[in-house]
């Protein structure tokens, strides 16, 4: 199932909110495993319905069935499968006649079980599988040099001029809509960013993780909360869009891992 999904939109302010010194932040690392790791050395989640939904609303952020046309499609770096065959979907349906695609080699990061081309930049791979799939080579500009999401951004801005650009296709995994999205709107803060994800599994897992079913199971319900502890903590670096609004509830609990 392809989704369609719009920017996020803020919630109304709350009294009682809490406003963290940079101090509190920790210097753990923000990977999966690691935040399963704290997890389980810890009780379990218990997200209320109304947490629940609003990590939803952060991580997955809203449904738009309407996609239209944009300036460019952007590719966030990875090694799924999906990020090609959605951008060439996008491509041929004339949502966006240049392609935008970054990623280096991420040393020490496993790859999509799919992956079979050991430490060729991602962004390569994708060109040449977009190729493959019909896109034209002069419709496809690569940045090959980035190893995560605020790199993929900025190093994007070295190889592509973005001054002239007014919307922009985001490719992506489902669940990292929110975390990228936000990144592209604080690092390209003058363009309208339209997400265009796919649905994937957790890790090399078989469960699919998708804005309705993340919460059922262990593997991924640490995946999806993962990325709104990284959207809180990047937000605080300034790497990323902020929040606009985060209950005192889920923030509590964010704070214990951030």
């Amino acid at each position: 199932m392809w989704f369609r999904l719009l920017r996020n939109t803020s919630f109304p302010e709350e009294p009682g909110a809490i406003v963290p010194h940079a101090g509190q932040l920790s210097s753990r690392p923000l990977g999966a495993s690691a935040i399963e790791k704290i997890m389980k050395e810890n009780t379990s989640l218990n997200l209320s319905t109304e947490v629940t939904q609003e990590i939803t609303g952060i991580v997955f952020e809203h449904f738009n069935l309407l996609v239209k046309p944009c300036d460019i499609i952007f590719i966030f770096g990875g090694s799924h499968p999906g990020l090609w065959i959605t951008a060439a979907k996008a491509f041929h349906e004339g949502l966006g006649k240049t392609i935008v695609v970054t990623g280096g080699h991420k040393p020490g990061v496993k790859p999509h079980m799919a992956w079979v081309d050991g430490s060729t930049p991602e962004s390569e791979v994708i060109k040449r599988e977009l190729i493959k799939l019909s896109v034209p080579e002069n419709s496809i500009i690569c940045e090959n040099k980035s190893t995560n999401t605020l790199e993929n951004v900025v190093f994007a801005k070295e190889v592509y001029d973005f001054s002239k650009v007014k919307n922009i296709l985001v490719v992506c995994k489902n669940y990292g809509v929110g975390r990228q999205c936000r990144t592209m709107r604080r690092q390209i803060d003058t363009v309208d960013v339209i997400p265009y994800p796919f649905d994937t599994e957790a890790g090399n897992s078989h469960i699919l993780v998708t804005r309705d079913s993340w919460m059922n199971h262990e593997r991924s319900t640490t995946l999806v909360f993962t990325e709104v502890v990284k959207i809180y903590r990047y937000g605080k670096l300034g790497h990323l869009q902020p929040l606009e609004h985060i209950s005192p509830a889920l923030e509590n609990l964010v704070l214990q891992y951030a």
